[in-house]
């Protein structure tokens, strides 16, 4: 057992080399150890390459505005695991965090005897279905890595969600579009609605053909609902309601986010649950997420952004060029080493005026050099101490320059905690 968060953060900690395990077997036996929480769940499972936290935290915030208990469910988390657990906004508590965690350690220990121990990421989330099962109204769920084996899978959601589909985590979920989408539309499930967002034929093609063959109604974003433009203002359409978008986040991407969430208000509505139109444009107004295009300095600026694969850093560019044309600006850049970098730098190159490759703690993280020498830009630079680099930046106080850092949102999560 746990006497504390400490001990059961060492226990963490020392179950790292674990890793990704895919498959619903471990979880099934961890959840059936504790009841089953997961069949007590009102729940929405957002999948994705991309947009899924926005997504959530859109949703979320619709819902809380609304009145209910909203649990959130999200990873990786910007400060510890602990925090990828909500209530409204707000970590689950020590006590009860470890209360769950000590409630599964009879079958942790059954299946480490077994050879076969449960991931970090199976704990956190039969901890998650738990809490939510005993202190929620409804529970928003994000898939840790696409959708099919994916930890959060035995859920039967009232309502699915994929956001994007793009080339990630190839080595887990296939080198094609067309078995990326497959393991994304594993969360449909049978005769329940789903939302998807735009995405490139192929990968439409296959989430159709999942929803006929489970009947589930499928809206997608483009089709049964969109974004518009009326003198340069967006809003929200489909063929019920018009409602006008006013947003936090930057980047035009967001819009499409909100839609997804906005869609699936939309369909819970339909399911009895009561949500104004008021309550829907207050909740996407004061919805907010660290590390998407947020600035966490003001003199001099520094932005971070949690771009960390193709799509997301053409999204990231796409909002650099919008709102900072006539500044000079810095990329400070670390990433995972099984992400397709060079494919990154070539879309990240020709908008920065210097780019620093660096590098972070975390086995995945590849090396300042490798970056370094993958890189054409002009004027590039390496250290492996990001510390220092963001130091001497700090130092400069310029009005004239702007520092952006992305390219893997558990680096922007430390760089996000050493500036604030």
């Amino acid at each position: 057992m746990f006497p504390n968060i400490q001990a059961l953060e060492n226990f963490f900690e020392n179950r790292e080399k674990i890793g990704i395990k895919p498959g619903l077997a471990r979880m099934d036996r961890l959840l059936k150890s504790v009841g089953h929480p997961e069949t007590d769940l009102s729940a929405v499972h957002v999948a994705g390459t991309n947009g899924k936290g926005s997504t959530v935290t859109y949703l979320a915030s619709i819902l809380v505005e609304a009145g209910y208990q909203v649990g959130t469910f999200t990873s990786p988390s910007l400060t510890n695991r602990q925090a990828m657990i909500q209530l409204n906004g707000q970590p689950i508590s020590d006590e009860l965090y470890l209360a769950y965690a000590n409630q599964l350690v009879p079958e942790l220990d059954l299946l480490n005897k077994a050879n076969n121990p449960a991931s970090n990421f199976e704990i956190i989330v039969a901890i998650a279905f738990k809490f939510f099962a005993e202190h929620t109204d409804i529970s928003v769920v994000e898939t840790g890595m696409g959708g099919l084996e994916d930890a959060t899978n035995l859920l039967e959601p009232i309502v699915a969600i994929i956001t994007s589909i793009d080339y990630d985590h190839i080595a887990y979920l296939g080198n094609t579009i067309e078995e990326i989408a497959l393991h994304k539309a594993g969360i449909i499930k049978p005769h329940k609605p789903a939302i998807v967002g735009q995405m490139i034929d192929q990968a439409t093609a296959i989430i159709k053909q999942v929803a006929l063959e489970k009947k589930a109604k499928l809206d997608q974003l483009g089709d049964t609902f969109q974004v518009i433009w009326i003198e340069n203002r967006p809003y929200y359409k489909d063929d019920f309601q018009m409602l006008s978008l006013r947003l936090r986040l930057l980047g035009e991407h967001q819009f499409l986010n909100t839609a997804l969430a906005i869609k699936a208000s939309s369909i819970l509505k339909e399911l009895n649950f009561q949500i104004t139109d008021e309550q829907i444009k207050a909740g996407i107004r004061q919805a907010h997420l660290p590390a998407r295009f947020e600035q966490i300095r003001d003199h001099p600026v520094i932005i971070i952004d949690g771009a960390h694969n193709q799509e997301s850093i053409a999204a990231f560019v796409n909002t650099v060029e919008k709102y900072y044309q006539e500044v000079e600006k810095t990329l400070v850049f670390a990433a995972f080493k099984d992400k397709p970098i060079a494919e990154m730098l070539t879309l990240l190159e020709p908008h920065f005026d210097q780019i620093i490759f660096t590098t972070f703690g975390h086995e995945r993280a590849e090396q300042a050099e490798r970056l370094f020498e993958l890189s054409n830009h002009s004027s590039k630079k390496q250290n492996d101490h990001w510390q220092e680099v963001l130091d001497q930046l700090v130092e400069e106080k310029t009005e004239k320059k702007v520092t952006f850092v992305a390219g893997s949102l558990d680096f922007v999560g430390k760089v996000r905690k050493y500036i604030k």
